[in-house]
């Protein structure tokens, strides 16, 4: 999942819901994203996490892209179904 584009947090919750091939009624928040992950979302799966900024509105997105790396980041502890990689 590439973020580098992405000027508003909704569109990082779509790309999410998209390629985690996650329903329609995804809440778009970090609460929902767990549920998703942990109960949702198909696995075994591989999830690669790139970040890398294009223009300011992107750079202001950091620290929330950041709370949605840790999230997956538990879950890959507690759950282990799937890998994280991450480029940032």
């Amino acid at each position: 999942m590439d973020f580098s584009d992405c000027e508003y947090l909704g569109e990082v919750h779509q790309i999410i819901q998209e390629k985690l091939e996650l329903p329609e009624w995804y809440g778009k928040n970090l609460d929902a994203l767990w549920d998703a992950i942990t109960g949702i979302m198909y696995v075994p799966a591989s999830i690669k996490i790139i970040y890398k900024p294009k223009n300011k509105a992107s750079s202001e997105l950091k620290n929330e892209i950041c709370k949605i790396i840790e999230v997956l980041k538990e879950a890959v502890q507690e759950y282990n179904e799937f890998t994280l990689s991450v480029d940032i």
